[in-house]
């Protein structure tokens, strides 16, 4: 059956799937020096060694070029005597199935005792919603069978077995050595943290949830934070990135938001997976996408400054055409007029960027006591050596979900063309309503979806693939609801592809 289902996922789930950023499997290469990974298009297969003896955790897809990418990692398939399964479906055991190429014949698997009832055909595993039942999985290799909570060793190397139910009825996680934690299709790691796996292949999403939320606890409980192993969306070690949403399902149905500017386009594309690279570069660990941010602006200087805002005639030119003729300049002097030039009150700037639509007005404004906020290390540098001279300005990394300054403590906020780059949006809005005093004012400007034009496509198209985080913009409809919620004034208006606007509290 494995060889028949891997080449119908192929065609049929490469389709579904497309751009709905889904799948993001590692490439093949090392985690660390005892976790080696084997990439089968959107599915990833692991291997555990210490002290020479070396484990594998599933068993992925019937899939031709295994030996081919364990070449890559100098791991021997006729070395592997030991077999962790996770659950039976057919991206986690084809290659042990009675069709597949053999490479792990004598291998013992290792599978929970209601998992196997799978394999024996007492229970049938059903996919999209109950809707498709799976044929059954066949098998001829040794079995031990686990229950939950059962502890054991493989030589000197440790496995604890914990059950998590939902995806199967007898999906185990593997805890090994109290640092490694294999979990199959338990989690899946969006752009902003982890969820419950894929809704669609779930045989209850709610018992899902709460395998989630009993895994947590454990962890926690015990004081641990193992690096976690996904089967399909990478790692991680924060465990607060891990269950960050373990009360939600990753909906399979529709493109995922927060918008992950690495996520493969089409999972089975495998052009990226290399011999070159499994031999010479680690496996990064899955990262907020805040964390992106960092690196998608990392001297972006070039871009940001020179293009955008402070280019040649012919670059500004193509860029109020792709930006459907909004002057991001024009804009800046309008959002910046409702600050009085004799201010001399308290300023939150956030997010800074370069401050170059900002540099001038913040200079004149001497009285004033001025915080530059980004979560960008790079573009806070840049901000600081254009005002360092300015003894009124203090600088400050940090995030705009989470501002690092006391309630009440603003009398105005001003964010200059960012807010649409927050993956959460009404969070930070909040957090700006938070620290303004009473009849304080939140001053911005920001793109908006549908207004957009060319925008959203120049966006989508071209500084995605460069890099550069770029979510969701939000709609008309989406920001006056969130601002006519928090703000008991509000002066709005549209120019071009962007708004701007006064909130006063």
């Amino acid at each position: 059956m494995s060889r028949k289902a891997s080449n119908f996922q192929k065609v049929v789930m490469s389709w579904g799937y497309r751009g709905k950023e889904i799948f993001k499997p590692l490439n093949t290469g090392w985690i660390d020096d005892n976790v080696a990974c084997v990439r089968e298009w959107i599915a990833n297969i692991f291997f555990y060694t210490k002290n020479g003896t070396t484990i594998m955790i599933d068993a992925g897809y019937n899939y031709e070029r295994l030996a081919e990418k364990m070449k890559w990692l100098d791991i021997e398939p006729s070395s592997i005597k030991d077999i962790l399964i996770t659950h039976q479906d057919t991206d986690h055991v084809g290659a042990v199935e009675r069709d597949s190429d053999g490479l792990f014949r004598n291998a013992k698997l290792y599978i929970s005792e209601i998992e196997n009832r799978y394999m024996t055909g007492e229970k049938h595993r059903k996919v999209i919603f109950g809707l498709y039942k799976l044929p059954m999985v066949k098998s001829d290799n040794e079995r031990k069978l686990l229950k939950d909570g059962d502890v054991f060793y493989i030589k000197d190397i440790k496995v604890e077995v914990i059950l998590v139910p939902g995806h199967t009825w007898g999906h185990m996680v593997y805890l090994i050595d109290d640092s490694y934690l294999f979990t199959g299709d338990t989690i899946w790691f969006g752009a902003d943290g982890g969820y419950s796996f894929i809704n669609a292949l779930a045989e209850d999403n709610e018992v899902s949830k709460k395998s989630l939320a009993k895994l947590e606890k454990l962890l926690r409980d015990r004081g641990i934070s193992p690096k976690v192993i996904t089967g399909h969306t990478g790692w991680s070690d924060d465990l607060d990135f891990v269950f960050a949403h373990r009360d939600q399902v990753c909906n399979s149905m529709k493109r995922q938001k927060p918008h992950d500017p690495n996520a493969p386009y089409d999972g089975y594309d495998e052009r990226e997976d290399t011999e070159e690279k499994a031999r010479t570069e680690r496996l990064k660990k899955a990262v907020p996408v805040s964390d992106r941010i960092q690196s998608a602006y990392h001297d972006s200087k070039n871009i940001y400054d020179d293009v955008l805002t402070q280019g040649s005639f012919l670059s500004r030119q193509y860029i109020r055409f792709f930006w459907s003729g909004t002057d991001d300049n024009e804009i800046a002097r309008k959002v910046l007029s409702y600050v009085p030039d004799d201010f001399s009150g308290t300023l939150l700037d956030v997010p800074v960027g370069t401050a170059v639509f900002t540099e001038k007005k913040w200079r004149d404004l001497s009285d004033a006591q001025i915080t530059c906020l980004d979560y960008s290390v790079d573009m806070l540098e840049q901000a600081k050596r254009r005002l360092e001279d300015c003894k009124h300005i203090s600088f400050v990394q940090g995030d705009v979900g989470k501002l690092p300054l006391a309630d009440g403590s603003q009398d105005i906020v001003m964010s200059m063309n960012g807010f649409h780059a927050f993956p959460d949006k009404y969070k930070a809005f909040k957090e700006t309503f938070r620290v303004l005093k009473k009849g304080g004012r939140f001053i911005a400007c920001f793109y908006i979806k549908g207004k957009c034009g060319r925008t959203d496509w120049l966006v989508k198209n071209i500084l995605s693939r460069k890099g550069w985080f770029t979510p969701p913009f939000p709609t008309e409809e989406q920001l006056l609801r969130i601002l006519h919620k928090l703000y008991s004034e509000v002066e709005y208006h549209v120019d071009g592809s962007m708004v701007y606007f006064m909130g006063k509290k």
